[in-house]
């Protein structure tokens, strides 16, 4: 019998729009172009159940736009499932096999984004916000995540922990992407660094880091509620 995926995931890059979003600071943005058909053929029946989402802001104020897309797709996606699931319970369960049953499900927010700190094509996964590792001065990471804390969904705050509904239980997976770095560590060369178009070179590395990306989404897709 074929295994249901156990949460929800919303899978969205950051980095920057035209004329910047071929330059290495919307690597993000790039590793999702990749990703997209692989999850297509990796990951079959199971688009129900993850969404994948290109933010159209600047890096610096990513928070906002996306939080709200966030919370607009799990709040339609749970009830779809709940809806779905509901069938399910007044049907044979040997006649609809694949029909869910669950009517909840914790949700990750997958944030693909750029990362200065390691090397090119090289990626990175850390579980959490800047309790869990720091968010090494990125402003799209920063603003996701403040928007988040001031929304109260993560860290939950004090009044919303008995809260319930989709992002109940909101879980953060950061994806970063190697672009190296340049020489010099002065702001105004990483700057230049980060908004240089992306070589052909660079993007043919990206690519090739879009498959252990997947392997990456499959494992959190399948992963249980309150684990680890």
């Amino acid at each position: 019998m074929e295994i249901l995926p156990r949460r929800l995931l919303f899978i969205a890059s950051i980095g920057n729009p035209a004329p910047y979003q071929n330059t290495r600071h919307s690597a993000g943005h790039l590793l999702l172009d990749a990703l997209k058909p692989l999850l297509e053929t990796a990951l079959p029946n199971t688009g129900l159940y993850h969404e994948t989402w290109k933010s159209p802001s600047y890096m610096n104020v990513t928070g906002p736009n996306l939080v709200r897309r966030l919370e607009q797709w799990a709040t339609e996606r749970a009830n779809r499932l709940e809806r779905i699931a509901n069938v399910a319970a007044t049907r044979s369960s040997s006649s609809t096999p694949n029909l869910p049953a669950q009517t909840t499900y914790p949700t990750t927010l997958v944030i693909l984004h750029d990362e200065l700190s390691i090397a090119l094509g090289k990626v990175r996964v850390v579980r959490g916000g800047p309790e869990a590792f720091s968010l090494r001065g990125h402003r799209g990471l920063i603003s996701i995540c403040e928007t988040l804390r001031k929304k109260g969904l993560y860290p939950r705050s004090a009044a919303s922990k008995s809260a319930s509904g989709p992002l109940a239980d909101l879980s953060i997976l950061r994806v970063g992407l190697g672009i190296g770095r340049p020489t010099s560590h002065e702001t105004g060369a990483v700057s230049d660094y980060v908004l240089k178009a992306v070589t052909d070179k660079e993007l043919k590395a990206y690519h090739a880091a879009a498959m252990p990306v997947v392997d990456t989404i499959r494992e959190e897709l399948y992963r249980p509620a309150g684990k680890v």
